[in-house]
C-alpha cells in the first residue's frame, strides 16, 4: 500500500457520520435500512448515507455483497475500528493529565 493509499483510508475516516459507519459494522455486517435505523444517522438521508459507504468502499475500507435486492456491508479493514479506541484512550489520558 503506497503512502497515498494510506492517506485516502484516513480520508474517508474524516468524517463524523463515516466514523459511526465503521463503527456500527465493527459490531458485525449490516445493510444500509439497518444503518439508518440507528441513532447516530438521524439527520442523514439515504442517498446521504449511500454517498459514504462508497467513500468507504473506495478507500478499501469497507466491502459489500448483495443479497437480493439487500447490499450488506462489512469492514474489509477491522483495524480501522481500532482507530476510534485508540483516539479515546489518548483523550482520556490527555484529560486526567489536565484535572
Amino acid at each position: 500500500m503506497t503512502l497515498r493509499d494510506r492517506a485516502n483510508v484516513f480520508k474517508a475516516l474524516g468524517h463524523p457520520a463515516r466514523l459511526a459507519i465503521v463503527e456500527r459494522l465493527a459490531v458485525g455486517e449490516c445493510c444500509v435500512c439497518e444503518l439508518l435505523a440507528g441513532t447516530e444517522f438521524g439527520g442523514l438521508s439515504g442517498p446521504t448515507v449511500s454517498q459514504h459507504l462508497l467513500v468507504l468502499r473506495s478507500a478499501g475500507v469497507i466491502a459489500d455483497k448483495k443479497q437480493g435486492k439487500k447490499v450488506f456491508y462489512r469492514l474489509s479493514m477491522p483495524c480501522v475500528a481500532e482507530i476510534s479506541l485508540c483516539v479515546d484512550a489518548r483523550c482520556a489520558q490527555s484529560e486526567g493529565a489536565v484535572a
